[in-house]
């Protein structure tokens, strides 16, 4: 079925409540060691309230019932209500803002939608790693960050501990290659040439599979779906017109 007006605008306004619930870390660092950067914190505090207070309304729009709504998201309407930016004469100095910001991060609390989503689609999620046996090439990857990270560590005297072995085998699986750590003998640069040619590949694999999951999951699968069905109800009445006509015979 196709989503409603209701749930696009819920799903829209995810990103932007939550990049506004992260900017509330650097808003509070201003707030309390930056004094001279105060005008900027005011800035962002208005962004934020602006995009609670348009959430809220563009929601409270799209709701069929608004009274369940408004008792539903009571956590919501009391941020929106004690976070406005601007305090009244005479309080600046006095306890009154500090108390006044901090049902603000009671919208931490939106960060449980992310949980929500994630447990929606974690059956999607398995079958797609099941199907194409992705499961075992984590698992794999894994073994093989383990297993080079141990004889680069024994291999190379300058590795101290076997948790730089793993960090350097990490790095090289990877491609990103912070050069912290280099194999300098042989024995080590043969290690190297090994795990990049293993590594390469099952990185490779995973990439791939997660890009590939992000692009469907960003598609508009409700139409597609949709589509689909009304070409099997058609079908279906076709074949349905077909047996008449051969009865009729």
């Amino acid at each position: 079925m196709p989503k409603s007006t209701y749930q696009k605008a819920e799903k829209f306004f995810e990103v932007p409540v939550m990049v506004s619930v992260l900017m509330l870390i650097p808003v509070l660092v201003i707030e309390y060691t930056q004094q001279t950067l105060e005008p900027v914190a005011l800035y962002l505090n208005w962004g934020i309230w602006t995009v609670f207070l348009v959430e809220y309304v563009v929601l409270f729009y799209f709701s069929k019932n608004k009274i369940e709504f408004i008792k539903s998201h009571k956590i919501e309407l009391i941020i929106i209500i004690f976070s406005f930016p601007i305090v009244p004469e005479g309080l600046e100095s006095s306890g009154f803002l500090r108390f006044a910001r901090l049902p603000r991060l009671l919208n931490g609390l939106r960060f449980f939608r992310l949980a929500a989503l994630l447990n929606r689609f974690a059956s999607t999620v398995k079958s797609i790693f099941n199907s194409k046996g992705l499961r075992f090439i984590v698992y794999a990857t894994i073994g093989i960050v383990l297993f080079f990270g141990f004889l680069f560590y024994i291999s190379e005297p300058a590795v101290q501990t076997y948790s730089d072995g793993l960090w350097w085998a990490l790095v090289t699986i990877t491609t990103v290659g912070y050069g912290d750590i280099t194999p300098l003998t042989n024995l080590g640069r043969i290690i190297a040439s090994a795990l990049m040619i293993m590594g390469i590949g099952f990185i490779a694999t995973i990439t791939a599979a997660v890009s590939s999951y992000f692009i469907s999951s960003f598609g508009d699968r409700d139409i597609t779906m949709n589509d689909l069905a009304k070409k099997l109800d058609k079908l279906e009445v076709e074949i349905q017109y077909l047996k008449k006509e051969n009865n009729g015979k």
